[in-house]
């Protein structure tokens, strides 16, 4: 799972946007009311709006479930993206925020179930709750 969190990393900060839809679920969804379609909207959305994206992930906790076909993952990071300005933007709303994934084996392979922000964060200048 490990693995799986900085390769996503690497697809994010590399603003790659099949690499980033191929380590989503195809069941994906998350209560912000996003599915799989639209998680890879907003990410390829995001990908042109901002000129680089920067994770420094600070720490991370993996719960596997007993069958070993899902997990869930507590991330805290720094995420700063630099806008067409040169301005820096950090999404979250303090210097480093937490959010959880929750993971699933599809296909012998982890994907991307769910995301959900622990700490307030925004996106694109717009607050997310």
């Amino acid at each position: 799972m490990r693995k799986f969190i900085l390769e996503g990393k690497k697809a994010v900060e590399g603003k790659n946007i099949f690499s980033c839809a191929s380590l989503v679920a195809g069941t994906y969804h998350d209560k912000y009311g996003n599915d799989r379609q639209s998680l890879i909207y907003i990410a390829q959305k995001a990908f042109s709006y901002y000129t680089d994206i920067l994770i420094r992930i600070e720490k991370m906790e993996i719960n596997l479930s007993d069958n070993k076909d899902s997990a869930q993952v507590e991330i805290t990071a720094l995420v700063l993206c630099k806008l067409q300005d040169n301005s820096a933007e950090n999404i979250f709303q303090k210097e480093k925020g937490r959010l959880r994934v929750k993971l699933v084996k599809e296909e012998k392979k982890w994907r991307l179930q769910e995301i959900e922000f622990i700490d307030e964060f925004s996106i694109m200048g717009q607050k997310i709750n």
